[in-house]
């Protein structure tokens, strides 16, 4: 795909956090980071979630994607808003049954 240049303005605060992230991730600039964003955001944009209250406590969810549907049936769901991120690793996880399903991809530097 060719590569276009694109003027904007954007948040300082924003584009000091996609810096950031790009050291973080060894990507080449803010730009990188910037445009994974877009593809995040456009590999979603036709998604919908939604959710219906059943008997007994259960949760229908339903993820609606062109051309694929997913049905949940969730018995409870409980959100944490503090908690200590060394209970929620992968050595922590994976032995007591977890499997990780999905994680935004980092940039292969070929």
């Amino acid at each position: 795909m060719s590569r276009v240049k694109f003027t904007t303005n954007i948040e300082e605060d924003l584009l000091k956090r996609a810096k950031v992230a790009a050291e973080a991730e060894e990507l080449s600039g803010a730009n990188e980071v910037i445009e994974k964003a877009l593809h995040l955001y456009f590999a979603n944009c036709n998604t919908q979630v939604w959710e219906k209250p059943l008997d007994g406590g259960w949760l229908k969810k339903m993820i609606v994607r062109p051309g694929k549907v997913v049905i949940e049936c969730i018995r409870s769901r409980k959100v944490k808003e503090k908690y200590n991120a060394q209970y929620y690793t992968c050595e922590v996880l994976e032995p007591k049954g977890w499997r990780k399903v999905w994680q935004l991809q980092k940039a292969s530097n070929t």
